[in-house]
């Protein structure tokens, strides 16, 4: 009896073995495919992609000999790092001070004792928190469309840092600007030419 039962039972496994080996014939569908009123949308609508490299490439040129040109000028470098224990800030005023809190994590990030935390503001927005690590004193709060770039090591912070992806006459908000580190205070570089 007990061999009458294991047959029945490896006719079931012979069989999902068979299947499984088999090439499937499931045709890869895309998400148009799947929505025919999407699909339909696509075929009257052409997608323009609003930014290229090549759409304003004078301007970018321009805004990254600047920048270079203003880092090469002047020394912004920091070669003492702040390796003390990290001060709390008080972030009572912050709204949005859990993502502040996780931001911090990174410990010093900004010209040898400050974290700078980025927290979205909204669609293309941030807002850049600038926070002492040694006395946990809130500096400043920037804020930028694209980003910003800074280091450990350096005592300058850029907004929307020169990128040749981006048409910046199309977007008002977009020109990188440079700020420096100086006694606690943070102060905006000469404008750089549009």
């Amino acid at each position: 009896m007990n061999t009458k039962l294991l047959h029945l039972l490896q006719v079931p496994l012979f069989f999902n073995t068979l299947m499984s080996c088999q090439p499937q014939q499931k045709e890869e569908k895309s998400l148009a495919s799947t929505h025919p009123a999407l699909e339909e949308q696509l075929q009257h609508d052409s997608i323009k992609t609003p930014v290229t490299s090549n759409e304003n490439p004078d301007l970018y040129q321009r805004y990254r000999l600047s920048m270079e040109e203003a880092t090469a000028k002047n020394n912004y470098s920091i070669s003492d790092i702040y390796r003390g224990k990290l001060a709390a800030p008080d972030l009572s005023s912050q709204t949005d001070a859990q993502q502040v809190k996780e931001g911090l994590k990174a410990g010093v990030n900004f010209a040898g004792k400050y974290t700078i935390v980025t927290v979205a503001c909204g669609e293309a927005c941030q807002h850049h928190i600038v926070i002492d690590r040694e006395s946990g004193k809130v500096l400043e709060k920037l804020q930028s469309r694209l980003g910003a770039s800074y280091s450990a090591n350096s005592r300058l912070l850029v907004l929307n840092p020169p990128d040749s992806t981006i048409n910046y006459q199309d977007c008002r908000y977009c020109s990188p600007e440079a700020y420096v580190l100086k006694e606690d205070k943070l102060t905006k570089l000469a404008s750089i030419p549009d």
